[in-house]
């Protein structure tokens, strides 16, 4: 069993590793079995760890300064699935984690059939011609019904193959529809000391949507003060120096200025509003859904923003869209049945009729399909008239 890591950003993006080691270490000294360049300001010296446990592999954060995340969540000690998103450093380099067996076996490979059984299955159809006259009638009402059987999975398959294409084309107009008013938004902020001294600077990135055309943007609370759920060393809080909404299909270059407009009262209510001054034909959202009770465990639901913020993005910013189903509904909290990453936060979860139901919150980083988004309620309690909101 090998540990294979391939490199989605930073300076080795594009490149892999496999690793047939029980303990791999990671960081920028050059005694780590993982190394990464002394300019990856955001990795530690001795990062963290990957051990291989039997068929388990657990990664532990080694007390780094910047962290280290799973699939967008920062972690101490976790468990390491197929497909697991490590993030060595808030903003650092991404990596997927994929397990290789040695028991996997390469597409191309023939299988070879025993020659016994294959004798068996060359005489196997010398079986049936050896029928005599009279189960030949009863033949012919058995293969009358097998064709009505064809028929009706056919005529079933039929309607199946519509639903479906039916759904899948529902979230392609869903996409179309909402998408240009899904933006990418950059936050800067400042660690300052009790006398207001800056001690240091940060930024973040995720998304947001167009509510109305005043030019309302909704997006996480945690976006905007990320200091309130990533702790400062003691004595220090936060201010937000700036805040960047870029359009899709713009440049980085191209952002808007946004400003401050509306903040949950508490930060368990991930909600924050923003305002912008409206450019010409700006796009709003096509609809919400406001009240939790009309949305139903099992519903198909698609998100669209920004996974991995600039990490994915290149010379424009393009959104992407997952789905998934609702997997449980609470006043306070839904769950989604889906992956979604870092840089998705803020974005508009919608159903399949295109309404928002919800604003991407957070994931479990030990589950990696369960998402939560918080009920877009929460941000029409925050303007409180209707007539600010489309």
């Amino acid at each position: 069993m090998r540990a294979v890591l391939t490199y989605l950003s930073g300076l080795r993006k594009g490149d892999a590793d496999l690793f047939a080691d029980e303990r791999i270490t990671v960081g920028r000294a050059p005694d780590n079995r993982l190394v990464f360049s002394d300019s990856e300001r955001r990795v530690s010296a001795h990062h963290a760890e990957i051990r291989r446990n039997g068929s388990q592999y657990v990664i532990r954060d080694l007390g780094s300064t910047n962290g280290t995340m799973i699939n967008g969540r920062r972690v101490v000690i976790s468990e390491l699935h197929h497909d697991d998103l490590i993030e060595f450093g808030a903003g650092g380099p991404v990596a997927r984690f994929a397990i290789e067996s040695d028991m996997d076996v390469t597409p191309t490979e023939e299988v070879m059939i025993p020659q016994d059984m294959k004798a068996a299955l060359d005489t196997s159809p010398l079986i049936i011609q050896q029928k005599t006259a009279a189960p030949a009638r009863s033949n012919t009402w058995l293969i009358l019904a097998v064709v009505a059987s064809m028929v009706i999975g056919a005529i079933a398959g039929v309607v199946l193959s519509a639903r479906l294409s039916t759904s899948r084309a529902s979230f392609s107009a869903v996409a179309e529809r909402n998408s240009p008013a899904v933006v990418f938004i950059r936050t800067e902020f400042a660690l300052i000391d009790a006398s207001g001294q800056t001690m240091a600077t940060d930024a973040r990135s995720g998304s947001g949507f167009v509510v109305s055309s005043s030019g309302l943007i909704v997006t996480n609370r945690h976006l905007i003060q990320d200091w309130e759920y990533n702790a400062p060393p003691s004595g220090m809080s936060g201010r937000t120096t700036k805040i960047e909404v870029v359009f899709p299909g713009r440049r980085i270059e191209d952002a808007v200025m946004a400003t401050l407009y509306k903040l949950s009262a508490s930060k368990d209510i991930d909600v924050a509003i923003l305002k912008i001054n409206p450019p010409p034909g700006m796009p709003v959202v096509g609809g919400f859904e406001p009240g939790y009770e009309a949305i139903n465990q099992g519903e198909e639901v698609a998100v669209i923003g920004y996974p991995l913020g600039l990490d994915l993005l290149e010379d424009r910013i393009e959104t992407s869209l997952s789905t998934g189903v609702v997997g449980r509904v609470n006043q306070n909290l839904i769950q989604l049945n889906m992956r979604a990453y870092r840089g998705n936060s803020g974005g508009p979860a919608l159903n399949n009729r295109g309404k928002v139901i919800g604003i991407l919150t957070s994931n479990v980083a030990s589950a990696e399909d369960i998402t939560f988004c918080t009920p877009i309620e929460f941000a029409f309690n925050l303007v409180r008239d209707e007539r600010e909101i489309r």
